[in-house]
């Protein structure tokens, strides 16, 4: 009997000490965090990052550059997840504030925007950007500046409020269908995931915030960096954003079959699906590789040179993607001008300056 006591006595004693220690990294963990996040949200704050307007339940960020006075409003959507892109997109949009206001609004539990539990399909998501311009004083007309699946949602503006809407500029655009996205799975928000943004909310995210965001490339400074992952942090610990990849498809699909055909004037980048020529090959896959080693990412380097025959059937395979899809997609919206600009899809990391002079010349043409 006492053996069974003493290992009783044991087994407690070391559960006792786990759970001790459990809790001491728990708080530590919170502590850190919270400290952390008070001195960039102070920084994102003095550099004008922050700027919260109600929309009814809950308030939107609305970050606001360039000239109040300027010729054009552009407003900049965001991607899929990508809560950091009031900070990225400037190098982009450099060129265009001194002459233009440029605003960039954040969808529900991006960056400084609160989060929310209602289901972000394709018409909350634009009221929501509609509500928090106008309620911002921000007045109509807009030239929309989305990226990826931003521009689902500005075709959608488009199509149901085209009086609003002075052009586009699809930066690399998901390139919607009918069926696009179909082979996502589709699911719900459900208790793993409100664990998740708890955790998340509790400094977490620290410790994987490079499985959901890579460093900058090489043009991007510390700050710049440092800025990025704080929106980052604020992003994962929200529940919006995983209610939004959960409709990814259902949005995308019914953006695309409600496309209203317009004289609206659009401009789409197009990088994915836009090289042309051995050096956009070449140029592409050495962009790859160096993100590649920047990010310690255990994939294999890509060559930067092929035979005649294989960069033969790479831009074959490019110019039927652009022929199958990008074209009449453009077409089906009407007024739109595809610009090839070979690259990654964060084009507007990758070629900052030379989307920002693209842009500018169409905002210019307007």
């Amino acid at each position: 009997m006492s053996k069974r006591k003493n290992i009783r006595k044991i087994v407690i004693v070391v559960m006792i000490s786990l759970l001790s220690a459990m809790l001491l990294f728990f708080l530590g963990t919170f502590i850190f965090h919270s400290i952390k996040s008070s001195k960039e949200i102070a920084l994102l704050k003095e550099m004008g990052y922050y700027d919260p307007v109600s929309v009814g339940e809950y308030s939107l960020n609305v970050a606001r550059f360039g000239n109040k006075n300027g010729k054009h409003t552009i407003v900049g959507l965001a991607g899929l997840g990508m809560g950091d892109y009031s900070v990225t997109a400037r190098q982009m949009t450099a060129c265009l504030e001194e002459d233009n206001y440029v605003v960039f609004v954040d969808r529900a539990g991006y960056g400084f925007s609160d989060d929310t539990d209602n289901e972000l399909t394709l018409e909350y998501i634009v009221e929501d950007y509609r509500k928090a311009l106008t309620n911002a004083g921000i007045q109509p007309p807009y030239i929309l500046m989305p990226h990826s699946i931003g521009g689902a949602y500005a075709n959608y503006w488009a199509s149901n409020y085209p009086e609003e809407i002075e052009g586009i500029v699809f930066v690399d655009g998901s390139q919607l269908s009918a069926d696009a996205f179909e082979e996502e799975p589709v699911t719900s928000v459900g208790a793993w995931d409100r664990f998740l943004a708890f955790l998340a909310k509790c400094g977490f995210s620290r410790y994987v915030l490079r499985d959901y965001l890579y460093h900058y490339p090489d043009n991007y400074s510390d700050e710049e960096q440092y800025l990025g992952d704080a929106l980052t942090y604020l992003t994962l610990d929200s529940i919006a954003p995983t209610s939004e990849s959960c409709l990814l498809a259902q949005n995308a699909q019914e953006a695309f079959n409600g496309i209203v055909t317009n004289d609206i004037p659009k401009l789409y980048i197009c990088a994915s699906w836009g090289m042309q020529s051995k050096e956009d090959i070449i140029e592409t896959n050495r962009w790859i590789n160096r993100q590649i080693e920047i990010n310690d990412l255990d994939l294999e380097q890509r060559a930067l040179d092929y035979d005649d025959e294989t960069v033969n059937e790479i831009l074959a395979n490019y110019e039927k993607a652009r022929q199958d899809i990008i074209y009449p997609y453009a077409e089906k919206m009407g007024n739109c001008e595809v610009v090839c600009l070979a690259g990654d899809h964060m084009i507007y990391q990758q070629r900052p300056q030379e989307c920002g002079e693209l842009i500018k010349s169409f905002v210019d043409g307007l």
